[in-house]
């Protein structure tokens, strides 16, 4: 399989009216030799080989890795079915086109570990490394060449076009939250993205990327760029009928500062229906499937989550105990757990608080991505 090596810069879009983004990450006290070293700003496009404990290896396609004064260090890698995971840790040595990194956490779970990258210029060669994530034992082998490296098919690859008016938030952090109302998505037959979204102030953010899956309702997009400054996430858009978008959910960071967007279509008004608001002991089971083959049903009682069940076909059944932790932006009520007490699960209800039949929950796992669940 021939590779290539990709620079980072991407998509080069702009932040039109938008406030400058201030603010670096505070020294920290590690070694003078470290601390001096010039901050990474890394990226590389090849394959590699990912395990985690019992699980079934995955490939991953695509790696960044970003450093900020003091060492703290972001690894990002992209996988081969469009999922992302992001490693913390602190850089132990650095010199040579060669740096060693001591690996912190990964998302929410403990991480433990050392790895190994090299690089030449602000492209990555290779990053090898062996350590635990939630005390399971996991091995990292990723290397890139100069030659272009085949990628899994996406399909369909005709250019779309997706506008919609709606109510969302723009989070940065460090800044007050800003409303938003109207959205656009464009994506190119070489599947290079545009994610735009309007503030009720008029101004207008973009952001540039890379598709890397999308079927008949959701698109998951690559962020790469926002205008001159530098941008990684993922974009997760649901879209429906007439190109018009459901849902947009998004994080990742915007010149190191993390930042998040939650955006929800304008829903075509309905007469008014009388409420139907269950008996407080009434149990309701949303269920639904992910992308991997888990089928999930979650469980609420008195209109609140709290557990749900999967199964899969040559697995045994497991259970996760949920917690709720807040309402979101859209009054929506969010809550998480645990699969297997190694990956994070989220749940939204997205009845706000009224699971009912016929309402829906998004369900979201650590690596796995989202699923639509429907009440019955």
């Amino acid at each position: 399989m021939k590779m290539r090596s990709v620079l980072a810069g991407g998509i080069a879009l702009a932040v039109i009216s938008a406030p400058a983004i201030v603010g670096m990450a505070a020294m920290m006290p590690i070694s003078s030799a470290v601390a001096q070293q010039a901050t990474l700003n890394l990226t590389g496009e090849g394959e590699g080989r990912l395990t985690i404990g019992s699980r079934p290896a995955q490939t991953v396609t695509f790696v960044t890795v970003t450093s900020q004064p003091g060492g703290r260090v972001e690894i990002t890698l992209r996988l081969s079915d469009g999922n992302l995971l992001r490693w913390g840790g602190q850089l132990a040595r650095q010199g040579g086109g060669e740096a060693q990194i001591d690996l912190r956490n990964s998302g929410m779970a403990d991480a433990m570990g050392l790895l190994t990258l090299r690089y030449q210029g602000n492209r990555l060669i290779s990053l090898l490394g062996e350590g635990t994530i939630d005390s399971q034992p996991m091995s990292i082998r990723f290397t890139i060449a100069d030659d272009s490296v085949s990628r899994p098919p996406t399909t369909p690859t005709n250019t779309l076009n997706l506008t919609q008016s709606g109510t969302g938030t723009f989070g940065l952090q460090g800044r007050p939250n800003r409303n938003i109302n109207f959205a656009s998505v464009t994506v190119q037959q070489n599947n290079s993205a545009e994610l735009s979204i309007r503030l009720a102030d008029g101004n207008l953010i973009r952001f540039g990327g890379q598709q890397t899956r999308r079927d008949a309702s959701d698109i998951v997009v690559n962020l790469t760029s926002s205008g001159n400054a530098n941008a990684q996430g993922t974009a997760n858009i649901n879209y429906g009928a007439n190109n018009s978008i459901n849902s947009i959910n998004a994080n990742g960071t915007l010149d190191s500062q993390p930042f998040f967007i939650q955006f929800s279509g304008q829903q075509v008004s309905r007469p008014p229906q009388p409420p139907t608001v269950p008996p407080s002991n009434q149990a309701i089971a949303c269920s639904g499937q992910m992308q991997n083959g888990w089928r999930y049903r979650a469980e609420a009682v008195n209109r609140r989550f709290t557990q749900i069940r999967w199964e899969r076909t040559g697995q045994l059944p497991t259970v996760t105990t949920l917690r709720f932790e807040r309402n979101n932006a859209q009054g929506e009520p969010v809550y998480r757990g645990a699969f297997r007490a190694a990956t994070e699960v989220t749940l939204i209800d997205l009845s706000r608080g009224n699971p009912r039949r016929g309402t829906q929950t998004s369900v979201g796992v650590e690596e796995w991505g989202w699923s639509r669940g429907t009440c019955r």
